[in-house]
């Protein structure tokens, strides 16, 4: 399988884009004949023929500072850039002392390999340059207008190649940054549903290790099923989430019912849930947030409170709208209470702010409330 690669720097033409489907040995022959088709085309009109000796000097520095500036690009491009700036003056002096060499093929050149290799500014100000020196040469020595819009109409040309490849750039990140964007978006939600999942699975397998150890096995294998459903669950909570991401709004007042119900089965404490009657104007990012902060304050309430009573509160108004959920501090610390790391707070957090809502999570009274409030309007 061909692969496109890049040939040597002196062997790229200024600015003209080659095709990324050509095999990389066709892309570099066709660089080196537009480059050796160039290097006669100039030597054999600076020679025949033969100019003074300060043009023809001029001239041949002209070349060899445009091929040593584009050698120079991709280890020093500042030095490179410098060098072709150089070069466009030997070019033009070249112009001034003989008008009737082509040394309009290295002012070409130099803003060619400008619009290619360079940065914005840099490009653009030799661009500018090349432009305005060559217009000036040819207007004090040959006085062709034609000659002048060649000039003027190529190096245009070069600025819009350029404009283009940084039009290209710049969508090119953006596409990288929404990537990592939902990417990070994922890894919240994975996070929320798996923390959730498993610390009420540990629950329940600690119970049940516990429970064999006692000799009660009925109640251990029924607590193992239940931990085989809960990992089920999760495992469809994913591919909810998933559906999620791909458009689908969740519909918080039965998530939420749903979450509390769980939390009674797994937990066997109490678990209020009071919504606000009629309709919940919540944005399809608000209504997110919303169920998976219930659902993190929840797996931490198992996590960190055992056997606290919970209480889960969804209100609307004045164009805004609060979820609490608050737990009463427990009677001490559930197995697995480090699980975790804390990271559930900070994804909150984080989930909070992407949605221009506030995320305030603390000691209230004997335990513990997590608040989460926003806009209605998106």
């Amino acid at each position: 399988m061909h692969t496109a690669t890049r040939g040597p720097a002196w062997l790229e033409w200024a600015g003209m884009p080659m095709s990324r489907t050509l095999p990389a040995l066709t892309n570099t022959h066709v660089r080196m004949a537009v480059q050796a088709a160039l290097l006669v085309w100039f030597l054999h009109g600076l020679l025949t023929p033969p100019p003074g000796a300060p043009a023809l000097a001029c001239g041949l520095a002209g070349l060899a500072l445009t091929l040593l500036g584009v050698t120079l690009l991709d280890r020093r491009p500042r030095t490179g850039a410098w060098t072709l700036a150089a070069a466009l003056a030997a070019a033009c002096a070249t112009g001034l002392l003989a008008p009737a060499t082509p040394w309009v093929v290295l002012v070409f050149a130099v803003c060619g390999f400008a619009a290619a290799r360079l940065g914005v500014l840099p490009a653009g100000v030799l661009l500018a340059a090349g432009s305005a020196a060559a217009a000036a040469v040819i207007l004090l020595r040959s006085r062709d207008p034609v000659e002048l819009w060649n000039v003027v109409g190529l190096c245009g040309m070069f600025a819009y190649v350029r404009a283009g490849r940084s039009r290209r750039a710049a969508a090119e990140s953006e596409r990288q940054r929404a990537l990592l964007a939902e990417r990070a978006h994922v890894a919240r939600e994975v996070h929320d549903i798996l923390a959730h999942s498993l610390s009420a699975q540990l629950i329940h397998l600690e119970s049940a290790r516990l429970t064999l150890e006692a000799g009660r096995y009925e109640e251990a294998g029924a607590l193992v099923e239940r931990a085989r459903t809960l990992a089920k669950g999760g495992l469809e909570e994913t591919r909810r989430a998933v559906a999620v991401l791909r458009g689908d709004t969740p519909a918080p007042r039965e998530a939420l019912a749903a979450l509390a119900e769980e939390h009674r089965r797994t937990t066997g404490a109490a678990c209020a849930l009071t919504v606000a009657a009629g309709p919940l104007p919540l944005p399809p990012e608000a209504a997110l947030a919303v169920v998976r902060t219930a659902q993190e304050a929840l797996t931490n309430a198992r996590k960190h409170a055992a056997g606290a009573d919970v209480e889960i509160t969804l209100s609307c108004a004045g164009g805004r709208y609060e979820l609490c959920v608050t737990d009463s501090g427990g009677t001490g610390p559930a197995p697995h209470a480090t699980t975790g790391g804390g990271y559930g707070l900070v994804g909150m957090a984080e989930r909070a702010e992407l949605i221009g809502a506030r995320l305030d999570a603390g000691p209230y009274g004997p335990g513990f409330r997590v608040r989460l409030e926003g806009p209605l309007a998106p």
